[in-house]
């Protein structure tokens, strides 16, 4: 398949609302949180990049970034950067990233996390559910180890961070 990689644009932000929210939390996706469309236009205005991946003209992933520091950041990864600053320090924020169902398995993620890293320097960190193996799985295929475990609201997460 042919897919098309290129930075996000204001044009895209509801076509990605809608990818994020069909794999958000209320609809049994992989994804934490929910992602109503003015929530998704704040990501993008407050990212460092984001990627997406385009089949026949249309988004079928997506990968933003962000910096440690960012006020848009959710609560989960304030509290990574307060409680774990020798991880986070002078790294950066990777993700969410989503793939489209139908489009899973086909190398996007590998290409999307390459697409993301050449935009920055310092290390992706990342945070997956301990619950969300397939994620984990998926991560570690791209060099990404666990550092460390911890507990927020109730939840047992991985920090994961890249090469």
């Amino acid at each position: 398949m042919n897919y098309i990689f290129q930075k996000m644009t204001a044009k895209d932000i509801s076509a990605v609302a809608l990818l994020l929210q069909a794999n958000s939390e209320s609809q049994q996706g992989g994804l934490y949180g929910e992602y109503p469309l003015n929530k998704v236009e704040a990501m993008y205005q407050n990212s460092t990049n984001a990627i997406v991946a385009l089949y026949q003209e249309n988004i079928i992933a997506v990968v933003f970034s962000f910096p440690i520091t960012s006020f848009s950041i959710p609560p989960i990864a304030q509290a990574i950067n307060q409680h774990f600053p020798e991880i986070t320090q002078n790294n950066w924020f990777y993700g969410p990233v989503c793939i489209d169902k139908s489009h899973r398995g086909k190398s996007l993620l590998k290409k999307l996390y390459q697409q993301i890293c050449s935009l920055h320097g310092g290390h992706p960190i990342a945070f997956v559910n301990s619950e969300n193996i397939r994620s984990l799985k998926a991560h570690q295929k791209l060099g990404m180890e666990v550092v460390k475990n911890f507990e927020f609201k109730g939840t047992s997460w991985w920090i994961i961070k890249g090469q």
